[in-house]
């Protein structure tokens, strides 16, 4: 797992800057603009059923215009990546952190059979815009406006959300119709601090290939349990429905003002080690240190008091779906 990450916002005018965006996100919304993302275009007469057996999202239902967020896992049920997708009227778009974009790429092929589906690396000619908060819709009207962009309402963060592509000469032109529309760009700084306040992990810091979904509790909003079979599917819904994750991923708030140590240990008031701090940022929402980070299971309830880093702590947040 990787050490945890330091979200503290710096630079002048940074404590402003935060609390327009803060603002943004609970009221309006959040401008990403996702260089990290990587594009695979699937093309072809079965390409949605083909891709549908292949991810945790539903897209069977879906129709031109329309998104989803989910995850492809491996045989075992563990994540390989987020993936978000869009829907087009002759092709599906699916934007992939460039780090795992081959990887994706191979998994597809191999299960690629009979089908009349073919998927294309085309990272160099597309850009990704994703936007978080409750006036995303607007920003999915705003951006269809520009030249050659595709844009979904998509809730990846569990607070409304919005995912757009666009050619990547254009990606400039859209960020400037998304702002026009209303909406509030961040920077990756800010968002790190944002994302913790609001119990929103991170591929590579948060959680990895090394975690099953509900591990890092993104099954009530990157699965779904009522889609046919999928890779990877017959684990999944067995852990949801008749078991349980050893662990979840969970907020914790801590107090005292002064920062965690990275990956710091998370205990019992009593002693006894139960988990590790992923991520943790000062936030005006709490009045110490608000963390993500793993506990035992059956640690991880609303208000269960625990220690970090010898200081008192509490779980205030906890995501996902209870199991069956």
């Amino acid at each position: 797992m990787s050490m945890a990450a330091d979200t503290s916002a710096a630079g002048p005018g940074a404590d402003s800057d935060l609390t327009a965006q803060r603002r943004a996100l609970g009221e309006g919304a959040l401008l990403r603009r996702m260089d990290e993302l990587g594009t695979l275009v699937v093309t072809g007469s079965e390409r949605q059923s083909w891709l549908n057996g292949l991810v945790t999202c539903d897209l069977a239902s879906l129709r031109p215009g329309g998104g989803a967020y989910g995850l492809s896992v491996a045989k075992s049920g563990k994540i390989l990546t987020e993936v978000w997708i869009l829907v087009a009227a002759d092709r599906l778009y699916v934007a992939v952190l460039r780090e795992r974009l081959e990887l994706l790429r191979e998994t597809f092929d191999r299960y690629l059979i009979m089908e009349d589906a073919e998927v294309t690396d085309a990272s160099a000619e597309h850009g990704w815009i994703l936007a978080a908060g409750p006036r995303s819709a607007g920003i999915v009207e705003a951006g269809r406006g520009v030249a050659g962009v595709e844009a979904a309402r998509v809730d990846w963060t569990g607070l409304d959300g919005a995912a757009l592509v666009a050619p990547r000469g254009a990606v400039d032109a859209a960020l400037a119709a998304l702002i026009a529309a209303g909406g509030t760009p961040t920077s990756p700084e800010a968002w790190e601090a944002l994302r913790v306040e609001h119990n929103v992990p991170r591929f590579g810091v948060d959680f990895d290939a090394e975690n099953y979904p509900q591990e890092a509790s993104l099954e009530d909003r990157a699965v779904s349990f009522s889609k046919g079979c999928y890779l990877g599917q017959e684990t999944v819904f067995m852990l949801q429905m008749r078991g349980h994750a050893k662990k979840r991923l969970v907020q914790i708030e801590i107090e005292g003002e002064d920062d965690v140590p990275a990956g710091a240990e998370v205990s019992l008031p009593e002693g006894g080690a139960v988990g590790h701090v992923t991520s943790r940022a000062r936030s005006p929402r709490a009045p110490g240190v608000i963390a993500l980070g793993y506990v035992k299971y059956k640690h991880a309830t609303q208000g269960a008091a625990l220690r970090v880093a010898g200081r008192a702590a509490s779980v205030v947040g906890v995501r996902g779906a209870p199991g069956g």
